[in-house]
């Protein structure tokens, strides 16, 4: 864990002190930055292995950061901070391309353990094989997935959501366990974040009959397997 470097970008500098203390304690190197042009430089200058992103910040905001830093092929896995609690501007941040988020005012030890789980996921995508189902594919190590073998445009967020269904194709899949999965746990995100990001990838895999993506009531989603 030592080894492994944070970016805390937040404008409250008490803030930023307290998560830097904390993330410290736990035994990660942290730099920090309180604004989102001083965060981009940081990055190009040395990537680190996760960045902590206030979702509001002075000059460049913290959806611009993420979109910046995806544009660049960046995947550094990003948890955003945010005092808002529409479940738009969550969406906004995930479709940014940010990872994961905390809705202001967090506990430290959810903090921790959204880190701990970003940087573990980070850190299996290394290694594995591609997951194949309905015609896609996905490749966990590149982060790519692929329709009948023709890139889909995804972002982080959709990516995650549909690794996570095609992982567990031919199964009915509980929906809290995507929650879980795939956002880190019902405690603070919106369920209603999981109907939009389905919607979303119906579209992009041209789900017209929702027969590929099965919305199973009261229970979850199927995916299924051709």
């Amino acid at each position: 864990m030592a080894d492994e470097k944070i970016l805390i970008v937040e404008d409250d500098r008490t803030i930023a002190r307290f998560v830097e203390l904390e993330l410290t304690h736990a035994g990660y190197q942290v730099d920090k930055a309180t604004d989102g042009a001083a965060a981009l430089e940081m990055i190009e200058s040395g990537t680190p292995d996760l960045i902590v992103l206030d979702l509001m910040l002075p000059g460049v905001d913290g959806l611009e950061v993420a979109r910046r830093v995806r544009a660049s092929g960046n995947r550094v896995p990003i948890l955003m901070l945010t005092a808002r609690s529409e479940t738009q501007d969550v969406v906004s941040g995930f479709e940014a391309g940010t990872d994961d988020y905390l809705r202001k005012p967090f506990e430290i030890p959810e903090l921790l353990s959204r880190v701990a789980a970003l940087l573990k996921r980070t850190a299996h995508e290394r290694v594995g094989h591609p997951l194949r189902a309905s015609g896609v594919e996905i490749d966990l190590q590149a982060r790519r997935a692929t329709l009948e073998g023709d890139p889909l445009d995804l972002t982080a967020k959709e990516f995650d959501l549909l690794a996570y269904l095609v992982a567990n194709a031919g199964t009915v899949i509980p929906r809290d366990k995507i929650l879980a999965a795939v956002w880190g746990g019902e405690r603070s995100t919106d369920s209603n974040v999981i109907e939009v990001f389905v919607c979303h990838l119906r579209n992009k895999i041209g789900d017209r009959e929702n027969t590929v993506i099965q919305t199973i009531r009261g229970v979850g989603y199927f995916f299924a397997l051709n």
